[in-house]
């Protein structure tokens, strides 16, 4: 093929495609698109009011026990979902593969700082072994969670509050 006739060739492929686009009308339904991740069911309703009714929830929930009661932050960090964890002291519950249990919590000693301590136990329950270990057994901090951070491959967990101390 001669130099000449390249060009042209290349010349009027590259004007079909610009005047298809050109005049082509793709009208797309913003709502119709489905999302490529899984979304959580709002049960709160609308985003304003919702809030307020689930800081009231949160509210009421707070004051009916008197139990001590480890708030967490959990992190999945395949899906990067993250949930806010609430365990009774003694109690387990599990996060994935992972089972949880408090065993004690209390106000930081140190003046300055207004975290609390927890004690927990988490087992990780993936491996299909019988004996089942701790990968965390130890104080945790909500001040300063790198202290004695918990080193998982997949997961993270976070001291956020104690209620009822």
């Amino acid at each position: 093929m001669k130099p000449g006739n390249l060009s042209r060739a290349v010349f009027f492929t590259l004007t079909f495609f610009y005047f298809s686009t050109l005049f082509a009308e793709v009208q797309v339904n913003l709502e119709d698109i489905q999302p490529t991740f899984e979304e959580e069911p709002e049960n709160l309703g609308d985003s304003e009011t919702g809030v307020t009714n689930y800081i009231k929830l949160k509210k009421k929930t707070k004051n009916q026990t008197t139990q001590k009661i480890v708030n967490l932050r959990a992190l999945d960090k395949i899906t990067a979902k993250t949930l806010d964890i609430n365990i009774v002291l003694g109690e387990k519950k599990r996060f994935g593969y992972l089972e949880i249990i408090p065993k004690n919590c209390k106000r930081s000693v140190d003046t300055s700082d207004s975290g609390v301590v927890a004690y927990l136990q988490v087992k990780d329950l993936s491996d299909k072994k019988d004996e089942k270990i701790f990968v965390f057994n130890g104080w945790t901090f909500s001040s300063s969670p790198t202290l004695r951070p918990f080193d998982h491959p997949v997961y993270d967990l976070w001291l956020t509050g104690c209620e009822n101390i």
